[in-house]
């Protein structure tokens, strides 16, 4: 399982981190994140200098940061470039994807919470449900069950970010870091399986793992029913 590292400056443009996700697999994905993050860092230094000019560069105290700056150019350079790109295959074609595959995975987190442990591929199971769904709001992207197993297979490792951002985004008063959250729905896909199954909803080696660093909030594990009626 892949781990990626998210700092409190980098969490604070999780969605960006989101989009990264939209790429077709992980390598690609995790090109991807390099990309964004060295875009924020970009943006802090941006802020940075124009708030108290060059001078701090001169502190010793600064020299290891100073030195990773000229590194790293080249490539903080490159990488504005290279997340346009990103972005451009998002809204094209990437983010209806990665929408309906985070939809799947919700009606996944749903089924187990509620006891039932439904399959995807079965005879009525979630594929077919989603599919029902979009022909009767007739919801482009998401009709045809073979575009829904497919879109599930290349994203089903990463669904967890987004349904976690989802959900903090329309529930703002309920108190769970976004990150901490991911990682509920990460445990609960890969841990779960469907009924008469032995097999994960999600493979844990297919997930990338969020591992947040921050100075003010220490790891927090969340094992409480969520109240997800109001989603």
């Amino acid at each position: 399982m892949p781990t990626v590292p998210i700092n409190e400056p980098e969490a604070e443009f999780i969605g960006f981190i989101r989009l990264a996700l939209s790429e077709a697999n992980n390598p690609e994905r995790l090109k991807a994140i390099r990309t964004v993050k060295l875009d924020i860092e970009s943006a802090r230094l941006d802020k940075l200098n124009s708030e108290f000019g060059t001078d701090w560069m001169q502190d010793p105290k600064n020299a290891e940061l100073v030195q990773w700056i000229a590194s790293s150019a080249t490539e903080r350079h490159e990488a504005g470039f290279d997340l346009s790109q990103t972005g451009q295959r998002f809204e094209s074609k990437n983010q209806l994807k990665l929408n309906v595959a985070e939809h799947i995975g919700l009606l996944i987190f749903h089924s187990i919470q509620d006891g039932k442990f439904e399959g995807l591929h079965s005879f009525g199971g979630i594929l077919d449900q989603v599919s029902d769904d979009a022909r009767n709001s007739n919801t482009r992207g998401a009709k045809d069950t073979d575009t829904l197993r497919k879109n599930w297979n290349t994203y089903r490792g990463v669904v967890h970010l987004g349904i976690a951002i989802n959900y903090c985004e329309e529930n703002p008063d309920q108190d769970f870091h976004v990150l901490h959250l991911a990682e509920l729905f990460e445990r609960t896909l890969s841990e779960h399986c469907p009924k008469g199954t032995s097999k994960p909803y999600v493979d844990q080696g297919d997930q990338i793992h969020f591992s947040y660093k921050s100075k003010l909030y220490g790891p927090r594990f969340l094992n409480r029913r969520l109240p997800f009626g109001v989603v």
